[in-house]
């Protein structure tokens, strides 16, 4: 990842992405260097630690210290027999899932699209499945009692 560096009344350094996905919906300060684009998250909250900001349809958007958001994914479902499949883009990073009251970590090297698959069948449990390329990044089979499945899916950080 590349870095812009201030100095001056202000000081400070800025992680930028080359992968504009990384940085969800947000708002963004695109930057060339070497005819390549790098993405820096604005938002309009500002950080603690710095005043870069930039002004774009008269509101004003600060610069993010770490471009990458990814908001976390909660699903619920009434136990029974359900199928359901996201397509989802995850940022470079360590990830904590949680399927009901069991947690577990994966990693991904590099932003990669994905599909999560979650099953669940009567008398077989809960199978979840993160694949990319058809290849399994994560999976899970998991009895379930009575109640509802749970899946939470959050990034913990590079």
């Amino acid at each position: 990842m590349a870095n812009i560096m201030i100095s001056g009344a202000s000081t400070g350094s800025f992680t930028m992405t080359d992968e504009i996905r990384d940085i969800g919906n947000s708002k963004y300060l695109k930057v060339a260097m070497s005819d390549k684009p790098y993405y820096a998250r604005l938002s309009t909250e500002k950080p603690s630690d710095n005043n870069m900001y930039v002004v774009f349809e008269n509101n004003r958007y600060y610069v993010q210290q770490n471009p990458i958001l990814f908001e976390p994914i909660h699903y619920e479902h009434d136990r029974g027999n359900f199928e359901q499949r996201f397509n989802v883009w995850l940022p470079k990073g360590e990830y904590l899932v949680k399927v009901n009251t069991t947690t577990d970590t994966f990693t991904i090297p590099s932003g990669a699209n994905v599909v999560i698959f979650i099953t669940t069948t009567i008398g077989n449990g809960v199978l979840l499945a993160i694949t990319r390329d058809g290849q399994d990044l994560f999976r899970k089979n998991k009895k379930v009692g009575k109640n509802e499945v749970l899946f939470e899916l959050s990034r913990q950080g590079d």
